[in-house]
């Protein structure tokens, strides 16, 4: 074997051996600390003017041997250097973590939190954040930046607000983190992508009337709806998303299970299926945005409704955890299921 054929093969064997190490580095997490080997640093535009203007005084008390001139170059140069140390230090082990962030509909804005921790730390001042952009250049675009000081001892929160367009999973993309404090001679900054993703349900558009009912089984009933009157009926098992106020909370403490109170006689509770044949749309979207739609019309009118996509069903059911599960639903739908 040639000497080259054995460089070759060690290279890829070293490589075989970090790889993994590697892209285990770099899978997202939902917290950072900025460690010393994230943080750059570079002189701005005023430090290369600063020190042009060192160098022209070192001339000018070289050439006059004026030692004040010396005194007054060197000092302010110490102050460039230590300046350095403040500025990479305003950064160094700040805390990030991911925040809450609410669902939104398309076409809306999301806002994404997040969490600066300034534990066992000075306070850190004039931090800006930017929320990078995917382009074809070699410099990330930056939109939505922030100023912001963190007291000493202090978890503040700071927010993003992006656009959606489609439904879907939206995710917050990578963070630029910079800052020119204490004299702006030197600018620091970092990079970080955590995992962390908000839901854009669809749009909810196309006709506001819910579909009606064909079976016997969706008609009104009276005498099985949950709280719709004073005679008790009986006992069912807890559901997600049923009223805190129908659990019988003794046979709670008693450990009987949960148990949720069936009222009958009162006023009826309407119950209706929400079909993907009934949006009677030819693209997918629209039948989407009008199940949506009707989600959000069932649960205002209080109507035990359940939700039917090509292999996928919701039961009946009612409450904000189930309007949740339903949106979710048509979130993530998947077209290939089709």
């Amino acid at each position: 074997m040639t000497n080259n054929a054995k460089f070759s093969l060690s290279y890829l064997t070293h490589w075989k051996m970090i790889l993994p190490r590697y892209l285990k580095k770099k899978s997202l997490l939902t917290e950072i600390i900025l460690k010393r080997r994230e943080i750059f640093i570079l002189p701005t535009r005023s430090g290369f003017l600063f020190a042009l203007v060192l160098c022209l005084m070192l001339l000018g008390s070289m050439n006059y041997n004026n030692s004040m001139g010396y005194m007054l170059t060197f000092l302010l140069g110490s102050m460039a250097i230590v300046s350095t140390l403040h500025t990479h230090r305003n950064l160094l082990g700040l805390r990030i973590t991911t925040g809450k962030v609410t669902p939104v509909f398309a076409g809306e804005t999301i806002q994404f939190e997040l969490l600066l921790d300034n534990q066992n730390h000075a306070a850190r001042h004039v931090l800006g954040f930017e929320r990078c952009l995917i382009t074809t250049s070699w410099r990330p675009k930056t939109v939505a930046y922030h100023l912001v000081d963190v007291p000493e001892n202090r978890l503040i929160p700071i927010y993003f607000a992006v656009p959606t367009e489609q439904r879907g999973h939206i995710a917050l993309g990578k963070i630029m983190i910079s800052t020119q404090f204490p004299l702006g001679l030197f600018r620091a900054w970092a990079y970080i992508q955590l995992d962390f993703s908000g839901l854009v349900y669809p749009a909810p558009q196309g006709h506001d009337k819910l579909p009606q009912t064909q079976s016997t089984d969706n008609n009104l009933q009276g005498d099985t709806s949950v709280g719709s009157g004073d005679d008790f009926i009986g006992y069912r098992n807890y559901q997600v998303g049923d009223s805190p106020r129908h659990i019988d909370w003794k046979a709670v403490a008693r450990q009987q299970g949960w148990l949720i109170k069936q009222f009958g006689g009162g006023e009826t509770i309407r119950q209706i299926w929400l079909n993907w044949e009934n949006t009677q749309t030819t693209t997918v979207e629209t039948a989407l945005s009008q199940l949506c739609l009707w989600v959000l019309l069932a649960d205002q009118q209080n109507a035990q409704y359940g939700l039917q996509l090509p292999h996928q069903q919701i039961e009946l059911n009612v409450g904000s955890q189930h309007r949740a599960n339903c949106l979710k639903a048509l979130a993530l739908f998947d077209e290939k299921s089709l």
